[in-house]
């Protein structure tokens, strides 16, 4: 009997839990796919691996099946052959002497078995799954055993593969951009609106990573618009008596435009900020700046306005951070104020 199937989760996590035997021929094992298949599988099943390394199969998965050879239930191999991708995606599982084989488009990975669009094939008929066995018996013989020395000098080259694939990810947006938004800016009224079509128009599709005076102009015209803004803006926060001030260096209030040495290589949004007096930032040093306090921040991105208590990414932030972070742990009268507040 054939079966189509599209997830491989909804499948393997119930055959198994009660198999005696897998056999898995693959041309990429990552860590969470290795996890799924140990989180699942019956404790006393023995595994059988045969794995490709052309695709950037984890180091740590790699060791693991090492470590676990000889202790009985685990037999593992590389399959490599110069100028040879290989390139399987096979799962055979034997119960109670039965097996049952999935073969299709799936790699051992989150993405294989659930995240990606794929295709397998699943089937219990036995001369099939037999001639696939044989196949696995008959390549597994020509596998490279796992070696602390293979791993020592494979596991740089890992690290560099995975790089290459992120570049790879990152130029495939420029050419289809990850443009989810179901905004249509033409079917919008922008009358009595403060920011106008053209403002978020200049973030949409791959405009966020051109470097041409078209985009740079569209982009400085957002900035001037948020130059207008804080005209407006900031005499009534100033009115309120709030505690917050324009940035000390005057044009720096509007963050960048243009592509430079300190912004991203996607300039998919510009903000106008406020925070701490500059009396305020330097007492904790000279080379302290807004970057490292939260902000009150004006955010405009390709489909919405946004008005953000600012947490810098990463290293930003890194004062309030700490002191935050302090006063939850030791003051209780602060953390029982700011739950409060919080919800």
């Amino acid at each position: 009997m054939l079966q189509q199937k599209l997830k491989l989760s909804s499948e393997l996590n119930q055959i198994l839990r009660n198999c005696d035997e897998i056999w898995i021929a693959v041309a990429l094992i990552s860590d969470s796919g290795f996890k799924y298949i140990q989180d699942n599988i019956n404790k006393t099943a023995k595994q059988n691996y045969l794995v490709g390394i052309e695709l950037p199969t984890s180091p740590k998965v790699l060791l693991q099946l090492k470590d676990n050879e000889g202790k009985g239930l685990f037999q593992s191999k590389i399959y490599h052959k110069p100028n040879t991708l290989f390139h399987p995606k096979v799962y055979l599982i034997k119960t109670d002497n039965k097996l049952t084989a999935y073969v299709g488009s799936g790699n051992c990975t989150d993405g294989g078995f659930d995240k990606n669009i794929e295709l397998s094939v699943k089937t219990d008929e036995q001369t099939f799954c037999d001639s696939l066995l044989a196949w696995f018996n008959t390549l597994f013989k020509s596998g490279i055993s796992i070696t602390d020395e293979f791993l020592e000098s494979y596991s740089p080259f890992f690290e560099r593969r995975v790089k290459r694939m992120e570049q790879d990810k990152n130029e495939l947006k420029i050419i289809f951009p990850d443009n989810n938004s179901k905004i249509n800016l033409d079917k919008i009224d922008f009358t009595n609106q403060f920011f106008k079509k053209e403002h978020f128009a200049a973030f949409e599709g791959i405009k966020p990573r051109m470097r041409t005076n078209t985009a740079n102009q569209d982009r400085n015209n957002v900035r001037k618009k948020l130059f207008e803004l804080h005209k407006k803006l900031y005499p009534q926060i100033r009115a309120q008596g709030w505690d917050l001030h324009e940035h000390y260096i005057f044009d720096d209030t509007v963050s960048s435009a243009v592509h430079g040495q300190y912004t991203s290589s996607e300039l998919s949004s510009i903000w106008l900020h406020y925070g701490r007096s500059k009396g305020d930032i330097k007492i904790f040093g000279d080379k302290e700046t807004p970057l490292d306090f939260m902000r009150f921040q004006v955010i405009i991105h390709k489909d919405s306005i946004g008005v953000w208590n600012r947490i810098g990414k990463n290293m930003g932030s890194k004062i309030d951070r700490a002191y935050f972070k302090n006063k939850i742990i030791e003051d209780s009268v602060y953390r029982q104020d700011f739950f409060f507040h919080y919800k």
